[in-house]
This record gives C-alpha cells, structure tokens and sequence, in this order.
C-alpha cells in the first residue's frame, strides 16, 4: 500500500508571497473585469502598451520564468536540498525586485520573446493570467519542503547570471505588481474610452 506524502506545512516568507500573488491578481481583476475588448486594447499613446498587452506581457513572462523556476526546484528536490531557512535574497537580487516595483522609476525595453500582441481579447488574456496565478499559489505551497536558496536557474530573459527560487518567487510578484500598476494608468489616462 502506497503512502502518501504530506505536504510541510507553509512557512510565514512562502505564505507572504501567495498572499502578494492574491492581491495582485485581486488589483488587476480591478482593472481589467469591467472592461471590454475595445477599452483592454485602447492605448494612451503611440508605442504605449495597452491593458491588454500589459497582461499579455505578464502571461508571456510568466510562462518562461514558471517552466525555468518549476525545473529547478524539482531538481533541488530530487537532490535533497531540504528547506533549513526562509527565503534570503542577495544584495543584487533585493536590488533586481526592488527596481520592478511600482511606480516605475527605470524603464527597460522587454526582450523580444515576451514582448506582447498589438491586439488581444479579454477572454485569452484575462483567464490566462488567473490560471497562471493559480497553478503558481499551488506550487508554492507545494515547494515548502525544499532549499529555494538552493534552487537555482539561469535568467531565461538575459545576462543577468543565475537566479534563487526564492528570490525568482519575489521578482514575479513585483514584476506583476508593476505592469498591473500600469494598467491601472492605462485606465486612468486621459482620452480612455468609458462605457
């Protein structure tokens, strides 16, 4: 008879961070659940991004930083590496996610990988960002047993060398905090299309 695994217990550090991936979430449904396809596309200016594409923008990071971040804690894991401590950034890493933080102090062009669609509907990209945000809160919780200092990946969108689990987690939810943030502008902007 086989045995199942209990889950450890979630700690206050990984806790915190469901807690930030929830109200970001809860900030952008804000934004985005009384709009139509016509207002998420509306853009301020020539060359700004839109509602629509700044979701898809978090959707298409997301994605990569999620698979990269996924691979390495089930390596950590497959390794050994058993959490001993919270979750401690470096100097460059609390740095990194304190620069994505909004409001937007340091604009720096998106690699071309994530950059997103001229035109998306509410219903790819909305859904899309909730489910990502769920499978991320499961995982987390799911990763309480293992050393997220430990874990560690290779920046999947440039030179920045190698990041920790950990710290990769605190980069996600501010980066999302920042472009939902931006969003939010979007629909505060002058000229925005009302209903």
């Amino acid at each position: 008879m086989k045995t199942s695994k209990r889950a450890a217990p979630v700690s206050a550090d990984l806790q915190e961070i469901i807690n930030e991936l929830i109200a970001v979430e809860t900030d952008g449904e804000r934004v985005v659940e009384p709009l139509d396809d016509e207002q998420l596309n509306w853009s301020p200016a020539q060359g700004a991004w839109s509602i629509a594409q700044c979701i898809d923008h978090l959707n298409a990071t997301n994605a990569r930083y999620f698979q990269a971040l996924d691979a390495a804690v089930e390596q950590a894991r497959a390794q050994g590496l058993v959490r001993t401590r919270p979750i401690a950034s470096s100097w460059f890493g609390r740095t990194f996610v304190a620069m994505l933080e909004p409001p937007v102090r340091l604009k720096v062009p998106s690699p071309r990988t994530i950059r997103p669609a001229t035109r998306r509907l509410k219903a790819e990209v909305w859904p899309e960002f909730v489910r990502q945000h769920t499978h991320l809160r499961r995982c987390v919780a799911n990763w309480a047993d293992v050393d997220l200092n430990r874990a560690v990946f290779a920046n999947p969108f440039g030179p920045v060398g190698r990041l920790r689990a950990g710290t990769a987690l605190r980069i996600i939810a501010a980066h999302d905090r920042r472009h939902v943030w931006q969003a939010s502008r979007v629909r505060g902007a002058s000229g925005f299309p009302r209903s």
